[in-house]
């Protein structure tokens, strides 16, 4: 075991040692940290009456939510009812494994829920909403496995496109495939990041400027895609799947090009100029240039996001043990 590695590890069982519950259960499994991180937010997850919507659209779409890695379905709850308020039918893909398998396989595996999901909608394509990881499976089917023939719109959030730098490490510790397709230089990212978008799709990136997990946020930043950071103050990374005015803005990017039943008749969205910036809290960075960004010194990857070990001590720091 390398010498770094060893570090890491003996810091994580000192960190441990001041929160005995962490301890229970195996911490090299996904599950482990699904349940963890749903029970740690489950107050912000929950939520009586929704806030009032936009306007309904004049005609329904279908929205395939997807998850990241050990991200459960749950987490989507929130988005999913506030689709459904404004006029949105949904279905939720949680992948097997809940993400942490072969990545190369769940696109494939991704890939047949998506040709499913179109046949039953009755439309020519539908849309897809994906965090994290779940992005990174849907852009490979879209772009190099024939997606582009049933997906209008992508829209991610929180999704490390170009891997995260910390990936090995954690790899070695888990074990899990997707780790290792997560690490920089991998076959997957390698064949992710070097086939351009399709012409026929909209595609828009949400990530934050201050994600507790995916640092630098240049790794979310995709070539051809309206790319939109988060970057007025602190956003964590699981906020982005409770918090209504974040939830506005991938409305706003689901709704792209279609007829706002609420627009004045004279604004005409087709004249905005795609380089300039968001309204309010909305930058756009499509100009940033990637450099070395995302291969030079990504932190760990998230929207369920847990490089195990170098998470647990993130978390740790920031959680009052007893």
């Amino acid at each position: 075991m390398t010498k770094p590695v060893v570090t890491v590890l003996v810091l994580a069982l000192v960190a441990l040692a001041g929160c005995p519950e962490l301890l229970a259960g195996d911490m090299k499994s996904p599950d482990y940290w699904a349940d963890y991180f749903l029970d740690k937010y489950h107050d912000e997850l929950q939520v009586d009456q929704l806030e009032e919507g936009p306007a309904p659209l004049a005609e329904p779409r279908t929205v395939l939510l997807v998850t990241g890695v050990t991200i459960r379905a749950e987490w989507l709850d929130l988005i999913k009812r506030r689709l459904e308020r404004d006029g949105f039918r949904t279905v939720v893909y949680e992948p097997p494994e809940l993400l942490s398998g072969d990545l190369f396989q769940a696109s494939r595996d991704f890939g047949h829920v998506v040709e499913q999901v179109q046949a039953d909608s009755g439309q020519d394509k539908i849309d897809i909403l994906a965090e994290c990881t779940g992005g990174l499976i849907a852009r490979h089917y879209i772009q190099s496995l024939g997606g582009d023939q049933y997906v209008e719109r992508l829209v991610t959030f929180v999704s490390p496109q170009h891997g995260v730098a910390k990936a090995p490490l954690a790899a070695a510790i888990a074990g899990w495939p997707a780790l290792y397709d997560l690490s920089p230089g991998s076959d997957f990212l390698t064949a992710v990041n070097s086939v351009p978008l399709p012409d026929s799709l909209r595609m828009t990136s949400i990530y934050s400027c201050t994600d507790e997990y995916i640092q630098p946020y240049t790794t979310s930043i995709v070539p051809g895609a309206h790319n939109i950071g988060l970057c007025d103050g602190f956003v964590g990374h699981f906020q982005t799947m409770w918090d209504p005015d974040i939830y506005l803005i991938m409305h706003d990017a689901l709704i792209e090009g279609l007829p706002d039943p609420s627009a004045d008749p004279s604004d005409d969205p087709s004249t905005d100029d795609p380089s300039s910036p968001d309204d309010g809290d909305r930058p756009q960075t499509d100009d940033q240039a990637m450099g070395g960004g995302c291969n030079a010194g990504s932190t760990p990857t998230s929207g369920a996001t847990l490089l195990l070990i170098g998470m647990a001590l993130m978390v740790l720091r920031r959680r009052r043990c007893a």
